[in-house]
């Protein structure tokens, strides 16, 4: 193994733990604003679309119609595992068609 390659995997490591462990240490030491606590409850959901987004737009009509199936499955379940699902089961399906 290369050392410059170990070197640069423990030290992406060690950055991403101190960002984390960092992040934790302000909170119990700071109380965010009820603003903050209230927007990083809902920034999973607008990362994941902000990662998904490119790609079904890529596709085209299907990927479309897989994103409306995301958005009823998760107005009707309220949940987001199976709102994904519903969204992966619609491209696999469009697929099968094309």
């Amino acid at each position: 193994m290369r050392l410059d390659v170990l070197l640069a995997i423990l030290g992406m490591a060690a950055a991403t733990y101190l960002c984390r462990a960092g992040g934790y240490a302000l909170f119990r030491a700071l109380r965010p604003p009820r603003v903050v606590e209230v927007a990083l409850q809902h920034l999973p959901g607008p990362i994941f679309v902000a990662y998904v987004a490119p790609a079904l737009a890529a596709q085209g009509l299907k990927g479309l119609v897989a994103a409306l199936a995301v958005v009823v499955a998760q107005a009707v379940s309220r949940n987001l595992a199976v709102a994904i699902a519903a969204g992966v089961a619609v491209m696999w399906a469009a697929g099968m068609v094309v």
